[in-house]
């Protein structure tokens, strides 16, 4: 808990606020939809899915942002051009207003989805995930072209998962790229950059990865967030040990929750949280970080923006 002496940007996407000193702004939650693997998903090459099922999820979490003050947006994860832009249809049809991250493992489904919401007129509240170390030129060009100008700016180092090694990918480049991913993104007309720590699994830079939320903030004075979840995901040992349990989901749940609060209490300003049937788990805990950061900011002269809506006038 703690004050940066470097101006910490805030960014507003929607009406939600990405950034800015510990405490001053609320928490923002990103859940995800549409997953590899997601049930409510049956055809993930053409998208077709439970549109009543995924919209009932997502009422979940206005709902849950209404009583908490915890903002939130959303990923949308599609595996081709067609699946994604279905996707992105129904959300943008559903919801006029909230961000939400276009997300892929290929870069030419992510450049279609950059594409199409410039498009519809949706791209203001779109942001571009990733642009990263494995960025080629046809997804570069296509966001040039684009009018998206938010974007998640990944620090992962595949060579070096320390703290340094996130720097270096952000500010010099590296793994075949010979310019820094900041640089890369400004070149492609983001401008509003937020950054993605990498979240490392644990005993593979998990320390790291925490130590550089306040170290690439005081840095850059960019928004700082991850996908912290995947830490105790990719936990080896867990995996093993919760298929004993007779209530597998219930013993992981801690874990998935406390790495999130970790690096919320680091000072991140975004949580990648996963699925977004965990709703109902994160929005509490994130929210009970968010009063301790909260009164915090109070002590260290730091002004909370709204503070009517802010959780520690909310749920206290």
């Amino acid at each position: 808990m703690f004050k940066f002496d470097k101006k910490q940007e805030v960014f507003d996407l929607g009406g939600v606020k990405f950034g800015g000193q510990p405490g001053e702004y609320p928490t923002v939650l990103v859940s995800t939809m549409f997953y590899g693997r997601h049930k409510i998903v049956s055809d993930e090459d053409k998208g077709i899915f439970d549109r009543a099922t995924a919209e009932t999820l997502w009422n979940t979490q206005v709902t849950l942002s209404d009583a908490t003050g915890i903002p939130y947006a959303n990923q949308i994860v599609g595996e081709t051009p067609e699946a994604i832009i279905n996707y992105i249809k129904w959300f943008t049809d559903i919801d006029d207003h909230t961000p939400f991250l276009i997300d892929s493992s290929a870069g030419s489904v992510r450049a279609a989805a950059a594409k199409y919401c410039s498009e519809i007129g949706v791209a203001h509240r779109a942001v571009h995930n990733s642009i990263n170390a494995s960025i080629e030129q046809e997804e570069i060009d296509v966001l040039k072209e684009s009018e998206v100008e938010a974007a998640i700016v990944l620090a992962f180092n595949a060579t070096d998962p320390t703290v340094k090694g996130k720097l270096d990918i952000l500010e010099v480049g590296g793994s075949g790229q010979t310019k820094g991913m900041l640089q890369i993104a400004k070149e492609c007309g983001i401008k509003v950059p937020l950054i993605d720590v990498a979240a490392m699994p644990l005993g593979a830079g998990s320390g790291p990865t925490i130590r550089s939320v306040p170290t690439l903030k005081a840095k850059f004075g960019l928004p700082v967030g991850g996908g912290y979840h995947n830490m105790a995901s990719s936990w080896s040992w867990f995996r093993k040990f919760k298929k004993t349990q007779p209530n597998p989901q219930a013993v992981y749940m801690p874990t998935d929750i406390g790495t999130n609060l970790v690096a919320q209490i680091a000072g991140s300003d975004y949580l990648l949280y996963g699925p977004i049937e965990n709703v109902n788990e994160v929005f509490p805990a994130v929210a009970m970080v968010d009063i301790m950061l909260g009164e915090t900011a109070k002590d260290l002269g730091i002004e909370i923006a709204d503070l009517i809506n802010h959780p520690l006038t909310k749920l206290t």
